[in-house]
């Protein structure tokens, strides 16, 4: 399968949430115009971050499509999917290729050690029940399967519609092995999900990154990238250095309340927790995460018109 190379900045899109944990559509439909009216080059819906794991399957695809639509073919959607085995998987990929996404994003098979043949197979399985571009996510810290560069490599030459990897291992080794196991593969896309590593990452041969943190400020994300590509290393890691400033936000609320702090401060959602991750913050907190928002997120948005932004002393 011939697909162009995904590079750039893909942000994790929340998922704004209502009571009982549904689909808060038209807070998604402003996170969603919010991260591509910044510049973003995709979007992935229903990932870590888009809270899939707290969501019933119904409202998993309801939030792809929910984004399929709003972004209306500007940049690519990828649909996430994580799933404890392979019948599941395979049900649920059907499913999320039917909404229309560009892209299927897949975790390994979470809850039981997997070898890596049985990854092999898993992946090799779900990407043959679809006909559209698949990314491995491997994202061992929350899944306890990491899927080794060799293996990568073995599914990258076997399976033709598997044309890239979010790399979310912090070993800086493993993405080594990574880059030079596929470095002959002009067509498939290798972005890190280490967001304190993305200037390093660039550099050593990634052609973009994925971060939770992005739906909070995706010019900076954006400007960084802009700054690599255009050969300004010392920008870029000036910003890198500006979004671990920003991250800093993730150390309240058990990341979820702080996450679900920002969205209302910006004015984009009034949550994107679900239970039981939903995590209210003292008033010296929600302080914390104001200011820290104030100096690296309020002035790209000062710039852009029509935002509608909050006064910061609300």
């Amino acid at each position: 399968m011939t697909a162009p190379l995904l590079r750039g900045v893909v942000p994790p899109i929340g998922t704004p949430l209502t009571h009982a944990d549904r689909v808060d559509e038209a807070g998604l439909r402003r996170l969603t115009r919010y991260l591509v009216d910044a510049g973003v080059h995709g979007i992935l819906a229903n990932g870590t971050m888009g809270g899939f794991a707290f969501l019933t399957d119904e409202e998993q695809l309801r939030a792809v499509s929910i984004v399929v639509s709003e972004v209306n073919g500007a940049v690519p959607v990828m649909g996430g999917l994580g799933e404890t085995s392979t019948s599941r998987a395979v049900r649920k990929a059907r499913q999320i290729a039917r909404e229309g996404v560009s892209h299927l994003s897949v975790l390994p098979p979470f809850y039981f050690f997997a070898t890596q043949d049985n990854l092999y197979a898993y992946f090799s399985e779900v990407a043959g029940v679809v006909d559209i571009p698949v990314f491995i996510y491997d994202n061992p810290t929350l899944t306890k399967n990491s899927i080794h560069p060799e293996t990568v490599a073995r599914l990258r030459r076997n399976v033709l519609n598997i044309v890239g990897i979010k790399e979310s291992n912090q070993d800086c080794v493993n993405l080594q092995r990574l880059i030079e196991l596929n470095r002959d593969a002009a067509a498939f896309s290798i972005l890190t999900g280490s967001e304190f590593l993305i200037t390093v990452a660039l550099q050593m041969g990634c052609h973009g990154f994925i971060g939770g943190l992005h739906n909070i400020c995706p010019h900076l994300a954006v400007e960084l990238y802009d700054a690599f590509r255009r050969g300004d290393v010392e920008q870029a890691r000036l910003l890198q250095q500006d979004l671990i400033a920003t991250w800093e936000i993730f150390r309240y609320g058990n990341i979820w309340g702080a996450f679900d702090e920002a969205l209302r401060y910006l004015a984009l959602a009034e949550r994107a927790a679900g239970a039981p991750y939903i995590t209210p913050l003292t008033p010296d907190e929600r302080l914390k995460v104001r200011q820290i928002l104030d100096r690296f997120v309020r002035p790209y948005l000062r710039e852009s018109a029509g935002q509608g932004l909050p006064d910061s002393r609300t």
